[in-house]
């Protein structure tokens, strides 16, 4: 058997992902984007148990995965949801000094999801997000 084509593509994937992130985000660098990318990535699953969490990493891109993946604590107590505002200065405090994510950082990172993981599997991934996170994720489009 080959070796599967999402890991033969996991650059490619991951170049895609960087890069719609930070044009649906509006920012000029996808050097920009990576604490947009790894707050709004973080600040999820810090809201998910660590099955909600494994479930929803499992459809994501090799390269994704480990990034939601990287550093956590699955021990730790799952934050509570709060508001979107609360969610958004969360993923602001990563690295503050270098984050410029805007105003739809969550919906950015959404869409840019869309653009790499195939709609069977982000319905899979949708899934096993509790239904206060689901909406978030509401009105994010497959790309064209």
């Amino acid at each position: 058997m080959p070796w599967p084509p999402e890991y033969q593509r996991t650059s490619i994937d991951f170049e895609k992902f960087m890069v719609t992130a930070r044009d649906h985000a509006g920012l000029a660098t996808t050097n920009m984007a990576w604490n947009m990318v790894v707050g709004v990535l973080h600040a999820l699953r810090r809201r998910l148990t660590p099955h909600q969490a494994l479930r929803f990493a499992d459809q994501l891109p090799p390269a994704i995965r480990g990034l939601f993946i990287e550093g956590w604590d699955p021990g730790a107590e799952v934050a509570s949801m709060g508001s979107r505002c609360d969610i958004l200065e969360e993923v602001r405090s990563i690295r503050r000094e270098h984050n410029f994510s805007p105003d739809n950082a969550i919906e950015a990172v959404g869409f840019a999801l869309r653009a790499v993981v195939p709609s069977d599997a982000f319905a899979r991934a949708s899934a096993a997000l509790p239904p206060e996170i689901r909406k978030l994720w509401l009105g994010v489009g497959a790309p064209t």
